[in-house]
């Protein structure tokens, strides 16, 4: 299975979210995140990095972040909900 090909929509960014995002794309997934915050989104785009809800661990460039749900939900293979 070309993995690469996969889509995959996480629904929330806290410390779970990120971290099921981020071993779906150590894997070589490409997946895209909505993240709610919007200095989240900018942090993870900058820096590769949740400073708020996972911070000291770096993110894996197959993460897309997103303010956009629709984004995220579209056109998905698999859609992870991950919000409290």
């Amino acid at each position: 299975m070309d993995v690469s090909a996969v889509k995959i929509g996480v629904v929330g960014a806290g410390s779970w979210g990120t971290a099921l995002a981020d071993l779906l794309a150590l894997k070589g997934f490409k997946v895209d995140l909505w993240v709610f915050e919007k200095e989240v989104k900018e942090q993870i785009e900058e820096y590769r990095e949740n400073k708020v809800f996972l911070p000291g661990f770096q993110l894996s460039a197959n993460i897309s972040p997103s303010n956009n749900i629709s984004e995220v939900v579209s056109k998905k293979d698999l859609i992870l909900i991950v919000v409290p």
